[in-house]
Order: structure tokens, then C-alpha cells, then sequence
């Protein structure tokens, strides 16, 4: 069985009622607000960011319900900057449909995602756990400054170094990710564990972002739902990028920087860019990468004591599937 629908088999309890507060949350009398919600929230996401709270809640035999508030509070959030990350980026499909801002124009996207951020601290002021509305107010913010910077970086069009890409993503993948794990242990009350889930998160984060840019470059769009390409052609520098300049002769360096330089980027760029990166083997390069990573985040998480141990397997579980993902 595919691990994610493994997990969904698992928390099937959890993520029912996680969907039922998704829909009534949704039930507004502005009907556009349900019809661009719903059609993302029903486009096959994994849901990968409320199973982490749900998982580590469990991990330590949490019973209450405000896991599951705040499990689709984080969903509301992560669906939130889905829309605003469409409209800035002018992506026209996610997850095998057309975008929301292609279908209903940006404005509607970006006025749905405010609706989304107002619903998911309304589920998290309700459960009165001022710490967990800290956290993810905090990994809000954090989000979208990694937005602006990463706009920012855009419009510089330059391939930018290895630690600002890192900066980067960690704001705006692995803070959520990491503030998704944090609270689980927050709302059983678990404040040793804290520490260890904030890095585990963070480098969980990371895995999976560093493997969905190198799915831009070596993966089909049959499997993952997108665009292949996109980033390239949008002119986003993302580590295949990076590594690729790094190995390049100076007069492919320059060639590969006019491209980024560029007001737009031909197949035949993008063509060019994927011989090259075969040439100097970039493919292994990001998967020693994300193994080192994944190493860390494995070993950080054996450090976490008095547990149920099968949500741990889990969350190990979901870092292989994110290190190997092809979707």
C-alpha cells in the first residue's frame, strides 16, 4: 500500500474529523469563498503538515481534540499560501487541476487566502493554548518573509548561493512543517520534546522541498501534478540550479546566467539545462544531500523519550517517503 494512503488508513478518525471542521469552517455565505476553498482542499492533497500534529500528538498518547483543531488550522494556513504562492508565482496547475487564480483570476485567490488565514486562527484562539498560537503565528510570518525573499531573489536574476536558498525554504517550507510538529507535543504537554521537534521538522522540511525542486527537473508531469519545468521557466533558482552552476566551465556558467538574466527561458534553455545536469551527475548530488539531511532528522528523533512507538515508525516513515517521493 502507498505509505500516505497507509497513514490515511491510520489516522482515518483523526483526518475524518479534521475534514469535517475543514467543511464547516467553509459553509460561508459568500459562495465563492467555498468554491475556491473546496477546490483545493479537494484536489488530492496529502495532508501531510495536520499528520504531523495528529502523529506526534499521538506519539504521546495525546486523547484530547485540540490536536484536531489545530491540525486543520495548519491545513487552512498551508492551503492559504498555496493560493498566495499561485498568484505570485503565475502557476497555472497544482496537484492535476488548473490553479485557482487561472480558473477565478488572482484577486479571488488572494482574498480567499486571507479568508483561510482568519479560519485557521479562529481554530487556534479556540483552544485557548496561547504557546501553539505563538508558534504558528510565528511560522506565519516566517512564511511569508521567505515569500518576499524569495520574490526578491527572483527579480534579481542571478543564481543565488547555497545558503540563501536554504534561508529560503526554511522559511517558507520547513517553518510550517516544523511549527505542524511542535504543536503535537505542545498539546500533551510535552515540553522536553519541544526542542526536538522543531529540528526534526525543520529538516523534514527540507527534505521534502529539496525533493519537489528536483522533481521539477528529473520527474513527469503524469506523477506530480504540475508543470514540469516551471521553475526553470519562471526563472526560480532552486539547488539543481545552484549545484549545476557550481560544476559549470566558466563560459556555460555565463551562458546559464544570461538564461536566469533573461525575460523568459525557451524549451530548448530548459532542454539544455537537463543534458547538463545529467552530464554532471546533479541528480546524485541532491539525493547525498537530502540523504545527510534526512540522516539528522532520523537520528534527532531517537533522542525523543516515553513514547508510543508506531507513530514514531510513522514519522520516520513519511521522511523516507519524502527523501524518495516522485509525487
Amino acid at each position: 500500500m502507498d505509505l500516505i494512503k497507509e497513514i490515511h488508513h491510520y489516522l482515518a478518525d483523526e483526518l475524518k474529523a479534521i475534514n469535517n471542521i475543514i467543511i464547516d469552517s467553509l459553509a460561508v455565505e459568500e459562495e465563492l469563498i467555498s468554491i475556491v476553498s473546496n477546490h483545493l482542499s479537494n484536489a488530492g492533497g496529502k495532508r501531510i503538515r495536520p499528520i504531523l500534529t495528529i502523529l506526534c500528538a499521538k506519539m504521546f498518547e495525546y486523547k484530547g481534540d485540540s490536536a484536531i483543531k489545530l491540525a486543520a488550522a495548519i491545513e487552512f494556513i498551508h492551503m492559504a499560501t498555496l493560493l498566495h504562492d499561485d498568484v505570485v508565482d503565475g502557476s497555472k496547475m497544482r496537484r492535476f487541476l488548473p490553479t485557482a487564480n487561472t480558473v477565478w483570476g488572482s484577486k479571488a485567490s488572494i482574498l480567499v487566502g486571507d479568508f483561510l488565514f482568519s479560519q485557521s486562527f479562529k481554530l487556534i484562539v479556540s483552544t485557548k493554548l496561547q504557546s501553539c498560537l505563538e508558534v504558528l503565528s510565528s511560522a506565519s510570518a516566517i512564511i511569508a518573509e521567505g515569500e518576499v525573499a524569495q520574490l526578491t531573489k527572483l527579480e534579481q536574476q542571478k543564481i543565488m548561493s547555497q545558503e540563501e536558498y536554504f534561508k529560503v525554504i526554511n522559511a517558507k517550507t520547513a517553518e510550517l512543517f516544523s511549527a505542524s510538529c511542535v504543536v503535537g507535543a505542545i498539546v500533551s504537554g510535552r515540553e522536553d520534546a519541544e526542542k526536538f521537534l522543531k529540528e526534526f521538522g525543520l529538516l523534514l522540511g527540507n527534505v521534502f522541498q529539496i525533493a519537489d525542486d528536483a522533481l521539477d527537473y528529473f520527474s513527469n508531469s503524469s506523477k506530480v501534478g504540475k508543470n514540469i519545468g516551471d521553475d526553470f521557466y519562471e526563472g526560480k533558482v532552486t539547488l539543481p540550479l545552484i549545484y549545476l552552476s557550481q560544476n559549470l566551465i566558466q563560459e556555460d556558467q555565463q551562458k546559464l546566467n544570461m538564461m536566469i538574466a533573461a525575460d523568459d527561458r525557451s524549451i530548448s534553455d530548459f532542454e539544455w539545462v537537463k543534458d547538463k545536469m545529467v552530464e554532471f551527475a546533479i541528480p546524485t548530488l541532491i539525493m547525498n544531500q537530502i540523504d545527510e539531511i534526512k540522516m539528522k532528522a532520523s537520528n534527532i528523533l531517537e533522542k525523543i523519550e516515553n513514547i508510543n512507538n508506531e507513530p514514531k515508525e510513522y514519522l520516520q516513515k513519511l521522511l523516507e517517503f519524502a527523501a524518495k517521493r516522485t509525487y
